[in-house]
């Protein structure tokens, strides 16, 4: 007598098939993860497992990527455009991490989230699947919940991954770029016994882009600089490198200052292609004549204080580097007298803020050089304006290099 197959015999069939499709599609997802698809691809991928071998009628994702982007959408009415940061913030407040049947949602609808380091990461709205509500529910429905977290949470740590890679790799960059400017900037400072000179220098970050120089002429005879490239990492620590030894070259070759400009000028345009400037003051003291000459590129006013009066130093031109050939260069003097000042810094100083947004500004800076008294060291005048920056921003942090360079003459 033939043995006729009951319905629930029919049924089990039925969910072993289901199974073995499970199981196929979660290997060759998994494969495709292994061999490191694009993001797209894999969406892809998805896409089809869903469309056409688990027959959902219809779906959409939504993926969090510092906003929440669409990844892709069949079946829903595209005139009933879904809110994704209503539907996010929805989601959020049932406060679960499994399939949700939610009231804002349409009849045969499920919401599917994906959490990634208790984040809301990802949600797909699945509806419509082919088959009884009941199977789909018991099957279908948490294969969805399981290949939809697989996949989104793959890409999402590749993003990561990558993510660490460049941030490795821009680490060792500053890192390089450190050690570059490291090297630009002078380990000693040459002295007179008519001449102080002392240098303070505070990088905002790993890596800064203030520099400056002290370069012995002769005997009588000394070239300062200080120097603030646009931007930050190895291309301006490069860029600064060139500079310096563009800068070294034509002192040696007894340039004048309006030379040494020029000509300086021209490097960085020929290097940073009009993507960086260079602000930079150069001046030449000599001792024998008691006179400095000057050039300040559009560099913050260096001030000169001779114990009753200040002058800032602007005479000049505009930073380097931002046109072809300089537009207008003119050249300062002055005379210094015994326990006169020269003060240079960058913007660090003067950009300081406090908790109310008010910049330190000129004004400070120069009540505190005529408050630097002819037996103070230089290095704690130094550290005295440290101090009174760090009281006056508080809580507010350093936005950029910190740089001084001081000489005091006898």
């Amino acid at each position: 007598m033939p043995i006729h197959n009951s319905p629930l015999t029919i049924e089990s069939k039925f969910e072993l098939e289901s199974k073995k499709l499970q199981l196929h599609w979660l290997l060759q997802i998994t494969k495709a993860i292994n061999y490191n698809l694009e993001a797209s691809q894999l969406y892809n991928i998805y896409q089809n497992v869903l469309q056409q071998h688990l027959q959902v009628g219809k779906a959409l994702l939504f993926v969090h990527e510092e906003s929440w982007h669409k990844i892709f959408s069949f079946g829903f009415d595209e005139n009933n455009e879904i809110n994704p940061d209503v539907f996010s913030g929805s989601l959020n407040s049932l406060n679960e991490k499994k399939i949700a049947a939610p009231e804002w949602l349409k009849k045969n609808e499920s919401a599917i989230p994906v959490y990634h380091n208790n984040k809301l990461l990802a949600y797909a709205l699945i509806g419509d699947i082919k088959g009884s509500e009941d199977f789909s529910k018991r099957e279908v429905l948490p294969f969805i919940h399981t290949i939809t977290n697989i996949i989104v949470v793959a890409i999402e740590n590749k993003r990561l991954t990558k993510e660490s890679i460049a941030q490795a790799a821009l680490r060792k960059e500053l890192e390089l770029a450190a050690e570059v400017q490291e090297m630009l900037i002078p380990s000693t400072l040459d002295s007179h016994t008519r001449m102080q000179v002392d240098a303070f220098y505070l990088p905002h970050q790993h890596v800064g882009g203030d520099y400056y120089d002290f370069i012995k002429v002769s005997d009588e005879e000394f070239i300062l600089c200080m120097a603030d490239v646009s931007g930050k990492g190895m291309a301006a620590a490069m860029l600064m490198a060139n500079f310096q030894a563009n800068m070294h070259a034509l002192v040696n070759q007894k340039a004048s200052l309006a030379q040494i400009v020029h000509e300086l000028n021209r490097c960085v345009n020929k290097i940073a292609k009009g993507e960086k400037f260079i602000t930079f003051f150069i001046a030449q003291i000599n001792l024998a004549h008691n006179l400095v000459n000057y050039i300040n590129a559009g560099h913050n006013p260096p001030l000169f204080y001779n114990g009753v009066n200040h002058q800032q130093l602007d005479k000049g031109t505009t930073g380097l580097g931002m046109f072809d050939e300089l537009p207008f260069l003119n050249e300062g003097h002055f005379s210094i007298t015994p326990q006169s000042i020269l003060f240079c810094y960058t913007d660090g100083i003067t950009d300081v803020e406090n908790k109310t947004g008010e910049m330190f500004g000129m004004e400070n800076l120069i009540d505190l050089l005529a408050s630097h008294s002819s037996d103070e060291m230089l290095d704690k005048f130094h550290h005295r304006i440290i101090a009174k920056l760090n009281n006056y921003r508080t809580v507010v942090p350093f936005t950029d290099d910190v740089t001084m360079f001081s000489c005091r003459f006898y």
